[in-house]
């Protein structure tokens, strides 16, 4: 039996109630040989009555069966309202393998001009486009997008319309589950965050790389590649996402599933937007990364829907995926449509394909060099979270495009399948409760010194050494010794040097030797020793025998000048305007 995508009369007529009266006419004419006389005794002068009438048609199948045939008439026919409906924004003449007459026009379009027109017959729906602008030109058979959405409702569904499970699927290098690792790498971030051992560059949006590398040496959570360049992917997204949760709660919660699982719903409900998409598209260029245009939650409400409709315990194929969101025509943009088209990337290509020039645009590519590639980064960070797992091949372009002399466009070009997690599943709500075993934290591998400030810390405590380098610096091999530099660095007042001090004892050792308690306590004791008196002003006087004699003699000048030592006097600020009057009436100009 036929499957077609069946709609409540509520939807159907929302659908249908979308279309214009030009694309009505256009369909009416060309079913009107096996529509009812009855229902056309009515005059169709408003929308209305045409939404009336194709209601009633598109619910009956003897009339979707009819109009199918007509558009199967043969198997050109039939290839090609697949194709447009289904498959392709359009369908390139020349590379298109014609059996038939199509009819087709010999169009010769002006410069920046686009010339139409109707094919005929079976094909009456479609129309041959030829366009020629500084780009090149272009010959396609395409489809007005109302009325793909109305074949929608006529054509059989394909095979991956919906997603489909597999019992079985093939070999891929890499396997990839990072349940275990998420959760360890959220209480490590939460340790690093509240010793603010996370740090970004200058624009906030990339963490740098020192602090990369201590959450990766310090967490189980797993890289996708170990390749240079592509072995901190996942580690970096992390980072980002958890960065800025911390920062705006404050705190995780006292489960790390509970952390996880907020996170992942406000993301996926639009509360969130972290830049990764910088991650995802950095093959691009002239993609605008800004907090007022980003829609990057666009593309995370579309993943939700990517998701929910994932079976339990079996791998999904990708191209199903891919496949899910074309058929239902699934638009994803950072800023607009508009500003999309514009993206490109610099390429290499292959011999083969013959194309001329180094750009290749996103406009006429959106599905290659846009709508894939962010699917697949989206399936690789939500694997990072946990929620999936995931197999795919080393890095390699299925569109034989590569940039840079890469044998791949992105790193996420060779993802195969993928397949909800059981933490995946407890975090959307299709099961009540995640067990996992917990990571014991690494003992702080810490031996201190009873003579002198020294502390031996462990190669392998990657955090630590980094929470002593606030302190310490490096004595010699895995020894540190507490320093008044780095101790009294970026601290202003009092204040912040005691809750610098107190940090010592609360993060590091609460009870260390006794020779490390004397050295912060003769640090308090120490501090403020020097006093500076902002009242007073010390004027250096030049070499001048008139201005000499003027500060010796005069009677008004010895009142105001508190201490005189060789060429440099000291003045209460107060008096300032009253020294530089003196000193003026006596023909000396000064500037202060």
């Amino acid at each position: 039996m036929m499957d077609r995508i069946k709609l409540k009369r509520e939807e159907l007529k929302s659908l249908i109630s979308e279309v214009y009266m030009s694309d009505y006419e256009e369909i009416l004419k060309y079913t009107k040989e096996f529509i009812s006389p009855k229902l056309l005794e009515k005059e169709l002068k408003r929308k209305n009555h045409y939404i009336d009438l194709f209601v009633i048609l598109f619910e009956n199948p003897v009339f979707l069966d009819k109009f199918l045939s007509k558009l199967y008439t043969n198997k050109e026919s039939k290839t090609i309202y697949n194709t447009l409906v289904w498959e392709s924004e359009a369908i390139d003449v020349k590379s298109f393998n014609f059996s038939h007459n199509l009819g087709l026009s010999t169009l010769t379009p002006l410069y920046n001009e686009t010339r139409e027109v109707y094919l005929k017959n079976e094909l009456a729906l479609v129309r041959q486009v030829t366009a020629y602008s500084y780009r090149g030109s272009s010959n396609n058979l395409m489809m007005k997008d109302n009325i793909k959405e109305m074949l929608k409702l006529v054509l059989p569904i394909p095979e991956d319309y919906y997603l489909v499970g597999l019992d079985k699927v093939e070999e891929t290098d890499f396997t990839y589950n990072n349940e275990e690792g998420v959760l360890h790498f959220i209480g490590i971030m939460d340790e690093m965050m509240q010793n603010s051992l996370v740090e970004f560059g200058k624009t906030n949006e990339k963490p740098l790389t020192k602090s990369l590398n201590i959450l990766k040496s310090s967490t189980i959570s797993k890289e996708f590649y170990t390749e240079k360049k592509l072995d901190t992917f996942a580690t970096d997204m992390l980072t980002r996402s958890f960065y800025y949760y911390y920062l705006w709660h404050k705190e995780f919660k006292t489960k790390k599933t509970e952390s996880l699982k907020h996170f992942v719903l406000n993301q996926l409900d639009d509360k969130y937007s972290f830049f990764i998409s910088r991650i995802f598209l950095s093959y691009l260029k002239k993609v605008r990364y800004d907090t007022f245009y980003s829609r990057e939650r666009t593309l995370f409400s579309t993943i939700k829907f990517i998701l929910k409709a994932l079976p339990q315990d079996k791998f999904v194929s990708m191209r199903n995926i891919i496949n899910y969101c074309k058929y239902r025509k699934v638009k994803l943009d950072l800023e607009s449509s508009y500003k999309t088209k514009d993206y490109y990337i610099e390429c290499d290509y292959d011999e083969d394909i013959g194309v001329e020039t180094d750009n290749m645009y996103v406009g006429s590519n959106y599905d290659v060099l846009f709508l894939e590639p962010l699917l697949k980064a989206s399936m690789f960070y939500f694997g990072a979270l946990g929620i999936l797992e995931l197999r795919y091949d080393e890095p390699l372009s299925p569109y034989m495009i590569s940039a840079k002399g890469k044998p791949y466009l992105t790193p996420w070009d060779s993802l195969d399948y993928v397949k909800l997690t059981k933490l995946g599943e407890f975090v959307l709500g299709m099961r009540d409760s995640y067990e996992y075993k917990e990571v014991a934290p690494k003992k702080k591998g810490l031996k201190f010194d009873e003579f002198k400030p020294i502390i031996t810390v462990s190669k392998d405590d990657t955090i630590m050494r980094t929470k002593l380098e606030a302190y310490a610096d490096k004595y010699d091999g895995d020894r540190y010794i507490l320093s008044y530099a780095k101790i009294f660095k970026d601290c202003k007042s009092s204040k912040i040097l005691q809750l610098k001090i107190d940090g010592f004892y609360k993060q590091i050792e609460a009870n260390p030797p006794k020779v490390f308690k004397e050295y912060f306590d003769e640090i308090i004791h120490n501090s403020n020793l020097l006093k500076r008196d902002l009242k007073q002003v010390v004027i250096e006087l030049k070499n001048n025998p008139k201005l000499l004699q003027l500060f010796m003699k005069n009677k008004k000048l010895h009142d105001l000048v508190i201490k005189a030592e060789g060429y440099r006097v000291i003045v209460l600020k107060e008096n300032m305007a009253k020294l530089t009057k003196i000193v003026k009436d006596n023909g000396f100009f000064v500037e202060f």
